[in-house]
Order: structure tokens, then C-alpha cells, then sequence
């Protein structure tokens, strides 16, 4: 069953487009192993960042969690958003998919 998560980064307003740029430089969503994914900011909030990703599965998520490059973008993201990120993350289960 496939699996959607929801990563959320609360980072300061000036500094969310130097953490776009990050993301889209360092291909972040691309080398993740995702099937899909992608990065919102809200028009309201530009510090609010938001990265919606769907695996085939929670092993492959799980991979993704377990991968020293994921700690790499992680250090990355936080320089990128001048040390101070707070992130939520959720995981759902995929329960109709048309």
C-alpha cells in the first residue's frame, strides 16, 4: 500500500526562497526515491515550507529516513535556513487512490 507524508519546515520568512533553491539544487526530492513529490510554500506564510511526497510503500520511506544522504540534505536545509528550522513530519497510509 502506497504512503504519503507530510513534511512541514517552519523557517524564518526572509530565508524560505534560499531554502527552495537548496532543495532544487541539491535535487532533493529527486535523489529521495519517492514516487512523487512536491514543495509548497503558502502565498501567507513564505516561512512555512511544505514537501508532499508519496512511496510505494513505508519500507521505501523508511529507506529514505535511514540514508546518509537524507543526513546531508538535512544540514544542508538547516545552513540553507540560517540554523533555525523547526519541522513537523506525519505519514499516512494511502486509503482510496482514483
Amino acid at each position: 500500500m502506497s504512503v504519503l507524508t507530510i513534511l512541514t519546515l517552519h523557517v524564518p520568512r526572509e530565508r524560505s526562497g534560499d531554502v527552495v533553491h537548496y532543495y532544487a539544487r541539491a535535487r532533493i526530492l529527486e535523489e529521495s526515491g519517492a514516487v512523487s513529490a512536491q514543495l509548497c510554500v503558502t502565498s501567507d506564510d513564505p516561512g512555512t515550507v511544505v514537501v508532499v511526497a508519496r512511496w510505494p510503500d513505508t519500507s521505501a520511506y523508511e529507506a529514505w529516513q535511514a540514508a546518509p544522504a537524507r543526513s546531508e540534505f538535512s544540514q544542508g536545509i538547516l545552513d540553507a535556513a540560517g540554523d533555525s528550522v523547526t519541522a513537523t513530519s506525519e505519514v499516512f497510509q494511502v486509503a482510496i487512490d482514483t
